[in-house]
């Protein structure tokens, strides 16, 4: 396993950043247009991948362990799916809808009504 760094103890490998990238570009395919963002952080007690999607969200995501997800990765395209039908969008290309609501997100974190940006 090749160690690309260390911050504060949490260090990412080559590993990290080749699934990170699978399952962007997947994202990308099924939900083209959107401003998709994956992370993934390895430990030794399991790791987890962190995806949002910019369009909707830089503050909220969804966090999944690396060790359930199956090589397909169908878990990361119902998690950007579901992303998707929160905020209302289009579960295909971006049309460049305007948000109005996100479910399941604070009242003080939703859209500015009209501008289409998070606060």
């Amino acid at each position: 396993m090749y160690t690309i760094g260390s911050i504060d103890g949490n260090v990412w490998t080559a590993n990290d950043e080749i699934l990170a990238k699978r399952a962007a570009d997947m994202l990308n395919q099924h939900y083209p247009n959107y401003l998709w963002a994956v992370n993934v952080n390895s430990t030794p007690s399991g790791g987890v991948m962190i995806i949002k999607n910019f369009s909707v969200s830089y503050r909220y995501g969804y966090v999944l362990h690396t060790e359930k997800l199956d090589n397909k990765l169908k878990k990361v395209m119902r998690a950007g799916g579901d992303i998707l039908e929160r905020a209302k969008l289009n579960r295909g290309r971006w049309l460049e809808e305007e948000l109005k609501h996100i479910d399941g997100v604070p009242d003080r974190h939703q859209p500015i009504p009209s501008l289409g940006i998070i606060i």
